[in-house]
């Protein structure tokens, strides 16, 4: 505990511009030391960078239960006798509570259940972030790129993670807006493919259990590569542009894709790759790929097995389908703010089926 409170009111001074060349070389050799805390301090600079009505609170009540947060070594002294507003130590830690107030909106924020503890990581060299069913998280990256994590993902990244290339590895499914860096490219490790970037905005969705590996492009531009053939030429993405990768491609016919790749010859994909176009004029917020970063889940024509999986990655349940046939149902629909029972009734308007709920299982039933 003494050593947080180090760390923070170093972090306050730096800031505020009151550190010594002392206490911001004691600052940096802290986050050499433990990186992971760098995120967070990242993740105050980029709020503190745009808020600046941050250093204008002055609610008695606000500095009281931030002075509860942070109550450490001499705190109250530092506190003591200094009402809002006026000259003293408390405007010294004016930015420290500004940052404090972020840092808790960051952790209530992210709401991650991380596999991390500050032993374990120094001794594998390894940050491990995963992301619970029925919820969904952002961290910053230590370079400050940010990731957005939809529920049951994991993300994992080395310790020395921009060293000299910014590796991640990703389970399930996440929204990535990376920071530009062109000494240092930034690539995603998934079962099937790797996906090279410098600097862009690009969602990807790769779940163990399903059949295909997605990427979407929103902004900039993004290579992948096909780790299934290593002699296969990389494609390159272009914005608005969705590529589909199937794991399995023994019963799927043959299909040629025009895609875009580095070289003057045209690459035509096989059956394992897939691009398509997004429509420049629908909203963000309703495009199927990244409608979860809008706490929208969309079900477009997607048979009742289909839908059972994103509806228990989205409400953090098991749905067992008890009848054969109703996996030949189809459903299309939006749900955002609605209770898991809310949408089976919604859905019970268009087909005829009963559930029951145990707990967090569901199960359907004709």
């Amino acid at each position: 505990m003494e050593s947080e409170n180090r760390l923070w009111k170093l972090v306050a001074l730096k800031f505020s511009g009151e550190a010594s060349d002392e206490e911001l070389s004691e600052l940096e050799d802290y986050l050499n030391s433990f990186p992971e805390e760098r995120s967070i301090v990242t993740c105050i600079e980029t709020y503190w960078n745009q808020k600046d009505d941050f250093q204008n609170t002055d609610d008695e009540m606000e500095e009281h239960r931030f002075h509860l947060i942070v109550n450490g070594e001499n705190r109250e002294e530092d506190f003591a006798g200094v009402a809002p507003g006026k000259t003293g130590k408390l405007r010294k830690y004016k930015w420290f509570y500004a940052a404090a107030s972020v840092l808790i909106i960051c952790a209530v924020g992210v709401l991650i259940k991380t596999t991390t503890q500050r032993n374990s990581s120094g001794k594998t060299g390894i940050q491990r972030v995963f992301v619970k069913p029925g919820s969904r998280s952002q961290i910053i990256l230590p370079d400050g790129s940010i990731v957005r994590l939809n529920g049951s993902s994991g993300l994992t990244y080395p310790k020395d993670f921009n060293k000299e290339v910014r590796n991640v590895y990703l389970k399930g499914e996440a929204y990535f807006e990376v920071k530009k860096d062109a000494e240092h490219p930034f690539v995603v490790h998934t079962s099937n493919i790797d996906i090279k970037v410098l600097g862009t905005v690009f969602n990807v969705k790769c779940y163990e259990q399903d059949e295909t590996i997605e990427a979407t492009l929103l902004r900039g531009s993004i290579q992948v590569y096909n780790k299934t053939d290593p002699s296969a030429p990389k494609i390159i993405l272009k914005p608005n542009e969705k590529l589909v990768f199937r794991k399995k491609t023994d019963e799927i016919p043959l299909t040629q894709n025009k895609v875009n790749v580095d070289s003057s010859v045209s690459y035509r994909a096989n059956n394992e790759i897939s691009i398509s176009a997004l429509s420049s004029t629908q909203p963000d917020s309703l495009k199927e790929e990244i409608s979860w970063l809008y706490n929208r889940l969309i079900i477009d024509d997607d048979s009742f097995v289909k839908m059972a999986e994103k509806m228990e990655r989205w409400y953090g349940v098991t749905i067992q389908i008890m009848s054969p046939e109703l996996e030949r149902y189809h459903f299309k629909g939006i749900f955002q703010n609605e209770t898991i029972e809310q949408a089976l009734d919604a859905l019970r308007l268009t087909a005829s089926f009963n559930y029951k709920i145990n707990n967090d299982t569901i199960k359907i039933m004709k």
